[in-house]
């Protein structure tokens, strides 16, 4: 190559400041572009999978509440109303539900909701000493062994239905119903009478907030 031919050859790669000066650079690029396409696939796979837009199908999670909140609001002037009695809004009995609320979230493979969304199921198993406490109505012991958390003394009731299947049916499932947030069925309703005491939280699934309420 002549001394004319090597100068030409030199303003053409001075021309165009993108283009890889040589082989080694231009591998570095396609590697850069790689690695780019992979961390975009990654985040849009990521997207689709934590969204928190309920059109697209929410992650199930608990939630804590708040003395203040409408909800807990609702509930305390609903069971005035009906018993004639002040509830006063308990942190201990919050935590306590927020416990059971982390639990049902925590495994959502065996939860489901109605066709209109006002109920969701929570199933799973329960050992005889679990079962036992349950029908003792020894629901600090009962959750404590279904590994819930700590839950000290059995001075709560749940305000949802619990469902166990019949001793002699060698069935040990066991089946939370916990209401829509707003709506009181009976399981509720009964829990209350005579309490002056209550907690509150939520699993929220698909958008639908569903309420984990104790009374004391």
């Amino acid at each position: 190559m002549d001394a004319e031919e090597s100068k030409k050859n030199c303003v053409r790669a001075d021309a165009d400041p993108q283009r890889p000066r040589n082989g080694k650079e231009h591998r570095s690029m396609k590697n850069w572009k790689k690695l780019l396409a992979c961390l975009l696939v990654g985040l849009m796979a990521l997207t689709v999978f934590t969204a928190c837009d309920a059109s697209v199908g929410a992650p199930m999670s608990p939630k804590r509440s708040d003395a203040e909140s409408e909800s807990v609001k609702a509930l305390r002037d609903k069971f005035k109303m009906t018993y004639n009695v002040e509830m006063t809004y308990n942190e201990d009995l919050s935590e306590k539900a927020y416990s059971i609320a982390n639990w049902v979230a925590g495994t959502s493979v065996s939860c489901s909701t109605n066709a209109n969304k006002t109920e969701l199921y929570r199933v799973g198993n329960a050992n005889n000493e679990a079962r036992a406490f349950l029908k003792e109505e020894n629901y600090a012991a009962a959750f404590e062994n279904l590994s819930m958390g700590t839950f000290g003394l059995n001075d709560f009731v749940p305000g949802f239905d619990i469902k166990t299947a019949e001793w002699s049916s060698k069935d040990d499932s066991i089946t939370f119903v916990l209401p829509k947030d707003g709506t009181y069925p009976e399981a509720m309703t009964k829990a209350a009478k005579g309490k002056t005491k209550l907690g509150v939280a939520y699993v929220v699934k698909d958008g639908v907030s569903y309420a984990v309420v104790l009374f004391g």
